[in-house]
């Protein structure tokens, strides 16, 4: 009985010791500002796991232990510590250290902007959310100085290009490396992600930010962030909808109707007003107003977009999470094209003890998509594209019941019958019916994760291993079904599949330490292992002669061919280091180091080193700047010299290569296909950067930085001479370089209760040159431009046009000399300063806020760069004016001495190349526009379920200012000839937060 009382009174002590060592602790957060809840705030006990989020009200209640402290935060304002109790009432004032943003620049953990020394800017998730996209790429456009974004196709499932300052290599790849969580993907990868998901993306523009990365880093980084739980917040559901349509951005092109190309046709051939049968068609034509606008039937100015969005985010004491899932549907403005993904995301990260994290960030996605028949053949007479321009306007699409071609002063009109296969004016086949009967789809799976254990043995040292996987399997299925209405034309079916797997293991082993001396001397010094495997496997078979379009497989065919088959593989390993250092938060360094080994090189030169070494010095910390920091909230100067590689180019280059070669006699057979080069090596960058970054009067922000990058031991495809038995081969020969700065300023115009406006304003201006080409040759052609020393990658290269003489109509050129002559020849040819790659770019953002309303804005720019229009070289040309449709402005065409024209007579001579067709293709364009209303808090409270709600209307290239006369300027091409033309978007959603 004793030993029992005694353990009683001993819990009963032990059950009131632990209540005296916690207690509850409660309080209220909101915003300074204007006194509004904060909903969805952080609340931490410091020093352990245990935590909280604030509720609808602001409201927020956990037990800790006796002087506690709590740290509060909540994104876009300062974080708070402050001693526990009860009843607390905590004001967050908003982030005025926009330099205090974490980023991630590398392998190492998050660091602060304003302690990088590199150059480093970052997109917050917000600005890429609700856009009626499917590839996020699109939505960088304008938004970070340097980076030049061109979406070229309107087709649902087309990818963007994108370069960071500039073009720095030839043939080898000049796209930024891509990371997502940590792993390297490919730029087909955007379209597999849900803009939603989105944290952040950070472009990592010179070479101490990029070193880390060595071989892969030349053409700069980006990194993709997505969305992450927090440890101890309240789950939050999000629900988001919106319904849209998408059309043509425009077209500047003024095609002739029926009656204007009937008129033309009079004044190419003067008899025609004698002949009795032609007047009677013009006068057909005009009475019963007949004819075929093609642009309208080809393309649609209302195909729907559709996407809807849910999430779950939250955390408890010892796990943070975030599961999404995605849906979005577009029709292309071209009936044969379209587009679905579905997307599943689910970041995990899980505290197993105190030393001991795991997580993991995985995306499943899959699309289907149809790409537009003939698409890809510029001057096929199928492309719908190019047939929008020289389709005849006197061919009707439906049969003109009453219509007797060969008598139209005696024809009626009873109406329209039914659409037409054939046309029989122009003597080729309908492409909407022909892509009916040869339907095509693709279908891609793709898997990207990323598997990680972090470990903290000690205070300051982080390990880490992660393992990446990029991965995706695609099909692609056509058919060519019977013609069962037109046995003619196709009387057997048949069958292609082909199917293709790739994937990129990556494993990345990191030990990061950090620590302090003194109170002033900060370390961060982190050693890494990287090694990545790649292989891509793919073939594809097809069948004819099935005779039911109801046995579509190939096993019902009749006659297989030889079926194709690849397989490509790749290997990398890696060894890096990288040293911080910063003195009492002054003065910083940083200092990388790379060893790469690829498998992509000669044995000769497999291994290379790369390197980067960058200081910063922060002057508003400086005791002689005490005075102005009143107004000088920030002033920072920054410089950085490194190398980087590239390693841009297919596998087995270096090696000498046989290939399968056709039959013959029957028999298989093998020849040489690729000549090797045992010292094949890195193309090598190396960038000189200066910046000076700054923020004035707590409302301005500036970012000016000067830039030098020289590209040596180019990676280039040579022409070899004939009598090696080899066309070209792969080797190190070229040098460019490229110079220019980069500038930001953000201005907060307005910033009060009611009222917020700011404006941020990026550009850039890059200037390229060649140096140096293959073995003393100064100019060649290589993959269809023309290379010279001296001049830029993508200056045009052709016979100067200058004028159509008023006396003769005849055109008039200029040869090397400047003479002017009328007798075009190839040897006039002249390198001009006129580049495809636009010299300046950049990008305006306004945010405009007023209560509950808020308003943004993104225009984009262009400038300074030109492109051939090579449609007009069908279109405004006599030589083409009698079989397909011309522009209006061949009425301004020479007809007699006198005429001040710039097209020249029916019987000029035309000359493919000249620069008559060379157009300024500059452009400003509307880029992004959103204007959304959120529901007051007040309303919200008021339903006792609901975080928040917001409706908005979304714009996509809803205005484009441009002198090209083409469908759209943003075309990433030297020559433009039937591209699938842009698109715009507007959009209404909605989102609900729980």
């Amino acid at each position: 009985m004793e030993k029992r009382l005694m353990t009683f009174i001993a819990c009963l002590f032990l059950s009131i010791g632990l209540a005296m060592a916690q207690s509850q602790v409660s309080g209220t957060v909101t915003s300074a500002e204007d006194g509004a809840p904060v909903v969805g705030a952080s609340v931490k006990v410091v020093g352990t796991h245990t935590g909280t989020a604030t509720d609808a009200d602001g409201h927020f209640s956990l037990n800790a232990p006796a002087n506690a402290k709590l740290q509060i935060s909540y994104i876009g304002m300062a974080t708070q510590t402050v001693k526990a109790g009860r009843n607390m009432d905590i004001k967050l004032e908003a982030s005025s250290e926009s330099l205090s943003e974490f980023v991630v620049t590398g392998y190492g953990t998050a660091r602060k902007l304003g302690t990088i020394a590199g150059s480093v800017e970052t997109i917050s998730g917000k600005t890429l959310e609700n856009r009626p996209i499917a590839n996020v790429a699109d939505a960088m456009q304008g938004q970070v100085a340097g980076l030049q974004v061109m979406t070229s196709s309107g087709e649902p499932s087309a990818t963007a290009s994108m370069r960071i300052r500039g073009v720095t290599s030839i043939n080898a790849s000049t796209e930024p490396l891509f990371i997502l969580d940590g792993s390297e993907i490919s730029q087909q990868t955007f379209l597999s992600i849900n803009p939603n998901d989105i944290e952040s993306m950070t472009t990592l523009k010179d070479a101490s930010s990029t070193a880390i990365y060595g071989s892969r880093a030349a053409n700069g980084v980006i990194i993709v962030t997505t969305k992450k739980g927090k440890f101890g917040e309240a789950p939050t559901v999000s629900v988001s909808a919106q319904y849209g349509i998408s059309r043509m951005t425009g077209d500047k092109a003024d095609m002739m109707d029926a009656n204007q190309w009937l008129a033309f046709q009079e004044v190419m051939d003067p008899s025609l007003a004698n002949s009795a049968n032609f007047q009677a068609e013009r006068a057909y034509y005009k009475k019963y107003n007949i004819g075929t606008d093609w642009n309208k039937f080809f393309f649609s100015d209302s195909k729907p977009t559709s996407q809807i969005d849910v999430s779950v985010r939250g955390g408890s004491q010892n796990t943070a999470y975030l599961l999404s899932y995605g849906h979005y549907k577009t029709s292309g403005i071209i009936d044969d094209s379209n587009m679905r993904r579905e997307t599943l995301r689910a970041n995990l990260e899980t505290n197993i003890n105190p030393w001991l994290k795991i997580g993991s960030n995985t995306n499943l996605a899959f699309t289907k998509y149809r790409s537009s028949l003939w698409g890809d053949a510029a001057n096929s007479i199928y492309n719908k594209t190019y047939a929008a321009r020289i389709y005849l306007p006197t061919q009707p699409t439906h049969e003109v019941l009453g219509l007797d071609p060969s008598d139209y002063a005696n024809s009626t009109f009873e109406g329209y019958g039914e659409e037409l296969r054939y046309y029989d004016m122009m003597g080729f086949f309908n492409p909407m019916w022909i892509s009916s009967w040869q339907p095509q789809t693709t279908n891609r799976v793709r898997l990207n994760e990323n598997v990680f254990v972090n470990i903290n043995p000690i205070k300051g040292l982080n390990i880490r291993t992660a393992v990446g996987l990029d991965a995706n399997d695609l099909r692609n299925s056509q058919k060519w079904t019977i013609t069962e209405d037109e046995p003619d034309i196709n009387p057997t079916a048949s069958a292609a599949e082909s199917f293709s797997r790739f994937y990129r293991w990556t494993v990345t082993n990191t030990a990061e330490y950090k620590f302090n001396i003194a109170k002033k001397h900060d370390f961060s010094v982190l050693l890494g292992q990287e090694s990545m495997s790649s292989k891509t496997v793919a073939f594809g078979a097809n069948a004819d002669g099935i005779t039911d379009n109801r046995l579509s497989l190939m096993s019902a065919g009749a006659k297989a061919t030889v079926p194709s088959h690849q397989i490509q593989e790749e290997v990398r390993n890696s060894w890096f280091g990288m040293l911080n250092y910063s003195y009492a938060d002054r003065y910083f360094l940083d200092l990388s180091i790379r060893l790469d080994g690829s498998s992509l090189f000669g044995e000769n030169n497999r291994w290379a080193t790369f390197g980067a070494a960058a200081a910063m010095w922060d002057i508003t910390k400086e005791n002689f700047m005490n005075s102005t920091r009143n107004w000088l909230n920030d002033l920072q100067f920054k410089v950085s010299y490194g190398s980087n590689g590239n390693s841009g180019i297919s596998p087995y280059m270096a090696l000498g290569l046989v290939a399968a070669g056709p039959l013959y006699n029957g028999q298989s057979g093998t020849a040489i296909a690729n000549a090797s080069n045992p010292d094949l090596k890195w193309e090598t960058v190396k960038t000189f950067n200066l910046a000076l970054t700054g923020k004035v009067l707590n409302r301005i922000t500036f970012d000016l930085e000067y830039y030098d990058k020289t590209t040596s031991n180019m990676l280039m495809n040579v022409p070899y001479s004939y009598t090696t038995g080899f066309s070209s081969g792969w080797d190190n020969i070229a040098e460019m370089y490229n110079r220019g700065f980069d500038f930001t300023v953000g201005v907060d115009i307005i910033k009060n209760k009611d009222w917020y406006w700011n404006v941020k304003l990026n550009g850039n201006y890059n200037k390229n040159r060649i140096t140096k080409l293959l073995n003393g040759v100064d100019s060649y052609n290589s993959g269809g431009l023309h290379l010279e020393v001296g001049h830029s990658y993508g200056d045009f290269y052709g016979v100067r046009w200058s004028h159509v003489d008023p006396r003769d109509g005849q055109n008039v050129w200029l040869d090397l000399n400047g003479n002017e002559t009328k007798n075009v020849s190839d040897s006039y040819q002249y390198m001009s300063r006129k580049s495809f790659i636009a010299p300046w770019s950049g990008g305006l953002i306004s945010t405009l806020t007023w209560k509950n309303f808020e308003l943004d804005l993104q225009f984009s720019g262009m400038f300074n760069r030109y492109m051939y229009n090579n449609e007009r070289w069908f279109t405004e040309n006599p030589t083409f004016a009698t079989l397909n449709n011309q522009s209006t402005a061949m009425f301004h065409m020479w007809q007699k001495p006198g005429d001040i024209t710039d097209i020249a007579a029916a019987d000029a001579q035309y000359y493919l190349g000249d620069t008559r067709l060379l157009e300024n293709a500059s452009f400003v364009r509307l880029k992004f526009l959103q204007l959304s209303y959120t529901v007051p808090k007040k309303w919200i409270n008021a339903t006792h379920f609901l975080k928040g709600a917001k409706v908005y209307f979304v714009g996509r290239n809803l205005l484009t200012f441009t002198g090209y006369k083409g469908y759209d300027p943003e075309v990433d091409t030297y020559a433009n000839l039937g591209n699938y033309p842009n698109t715009l978007q507007i959009s209404f959603g909605a989102e609900l937060t729980f």
